[in-house]
């Protein structure tokens, strides 16, 4: 009778790979979107531009197009393309409004799937005590989880990130969510705006940038920042604050 496991240890080439496999797999993904768009442009004799007047056209003018821009948008996390691309997209493509409607709601759907990814794959190990700028954030959302969303949602941390890190410890969906819709609110306006600033045909060349939404955008982000900080100092102990420890 055999005693001796006959599994052997994996190379660390393929535990590298192993542990990379979404990079890989978003990569693989991409590359395959890329080969699609290349050989459509070639058959049809079509320009990167004359490519992105058809996608406007596609998501503007076809009733499906705003359902479409959703849809993309509430996968993004898996694909790991940028939230805030695609926002600025949403308001070239669809103006301020409904611009502002559509995102604001993909931008809310797109954070459930890293929140449910991570109360799925959450652990049950304890964190270590230390005094890290991840334990704080940490410690933050296990005492104040509304708060600490809103707050994070507001200085644009990591979008995708900070809904993972928040499935993982079991924050109740109902606060995340809520916390989520009011912490976007700012954001979105913010980079729909500049979204809606870009005027103009892209095909003619003829583009340009509307400077009154452009600063009302602007603004709208400064606003959003300087909340962040009032919440933030609200804290006994400030989620931005750094303690010696951490300046080392």
């Amino acid at each position: 009778m055999m005693t001796a496991s006959n599994s052997k240890p994996s190379s660390p080439l393929w535990t590298w790979i192993n542990n990379h496999r979404t990079a890989f797999i978003a990569v693989g993904f991409w590359l395959v979107i890329l080969l699609v768009v290349r050989q459509y442009m070639t058959a049809n004799a079509l320009t990167f531009i004359d490519l992105a007047d058809q996608l406007s056209r596609l998501l503007r003018e076809t009733w499906y197009g705003p359902l479409l821009y959703v849809v993309v948008y509430i996968v993004r996390p898996l694909i790991l393309f940028p939230a805030s691309l695609l926002t600025i997209l949403g308001g070239s493509v669809f103006g301020l409004w409904p611009g502002f409607a559509y995102v604001l709601f993909a931008g809310t759907a797109s954070s459930t799937l890293p929140y449910l990814l991570g109360r799925w794959f959450a652990s049950d190990q304890q964190p270590t005590q230390d005094e890290s700028i991840l334990q704080r954030f940490i410690g933050m959302l296990k005492r104040h989880p509304f708060q600490a969303v809103l707050t994070m949602r507001l200085i644009y941390l990591p979008y995708d990130a900070v809904s993972l890190v928040a499935g993982s410890l079991a924050i109740p969906f109902l606060i995340f969510l809520l916390a989520t819709v009011l912490g976007n609110v700012a954001g979105t306006l913010s980079f729909v705006g500049i979204g809606a600033s870009i005027e103009g045909d892209l095909t003619t060349g003829d583009v340009s940038l509307n400077p009154a939404v452009l600063a009302f955008s602007l603004v709208v982000l400064i606003v959003s920042l300087a909340l962040s900080r009032i919440l933030n100092r609200s804290q006994q102990q400030p989620l931005l604050a750094v303690t010696p420890k951490d300046a080392e």
